[in-house]
């Protein structure tokens, strides 16, 4: 379960159970501390592979049912300080935000991230009036929405991010929502993440 790529191997059948016995013995024989065979390791993945068949698939094809984008992009991010805090609340008194724009905010233990549409982001630096932590630009918001269904299925956000990993697209930032999962990617990888998952729209749509 450590692999995904032996899981996925062996729940649909194409591992060669007998290499990979050869190649997880010493693992097997350290946890059990004793010696073992490597007939004994394939009879027991055959047991593993009923067991996981029954499963539904670790990674799934997830209904869409929107694909929404936004860019340019720019990323902010400040310490997180009472200071900074406060700024924060006074920001959306002061400065509005319309629904064309992107704005999301995040607060962790360390920091304010802010991630706006790029032709907001000079009002964001001038509220904030202090040089930020950390700045990117030239970002891209690819939001995929999907039933509310989805919410109680296991796997449902893994299995998106797998789309993109798979590519090895880096992933900036996540924002998520109850039907929405955002991926922040820099521009260069716009197109591309984009007709990824247009394809597992259109794949999933036909079946």
């Amino acid at each position: 379960m450590s692999e995904l790529e032996a899981y996925v191997a062996l729940t649909n059948g194409y591992m060669n159970m007998s290499s990979y016995a050869h190649r997880i013995r010493p693992l097997v024989e350290e946890h059990a501390k004793k010696q073992v065979t490597i007939t004994s390791l394939v009879v027991s993945l055959s047991r593993l592979r009923k067991e996981f068949k029954k499963e539904k698939p670790l990674i799934q094809e997830v209904v869409i049912a929107n694909i929404t984008t936004k860019l340019p992009l720019t990323d902010i991010v400040y310490e997180n300080t009472d200071s900074i805090i406060s700024k924060l609340e006074s920001f959306h008194k002061k400065i509005s935000i319309s629904r064309e724009d992107f704005f999301t905010t995040t607060i962790s233990t360390t920091e304010l991230n802010i991630i706006c549409s790029s032709n907001i982001a000079g009002k964001v630096l001038k509220h904030f009036g202090i040089k930020p932590k950390f700045t990117a630009q030239n970002l891209a918001a690819v939001g995929i929405s999907f039933s509310e269904k989805q919410f109680t299925i296991p796997n449902t956000l893994f299995s998106l991010y797998s789309v993109i990993a798979r590519a090895r697209i880096n992933i900036i930032e996540v924002v998520s929502t109850y039907t929405e999962l955002i991926f922040i990617i820099e521009e260069k990888n716009f197109s591309q993440t984009v007709a990824l998952f247009s394809e597992l729209h259109r794949k999933v749509n036909r079946e």
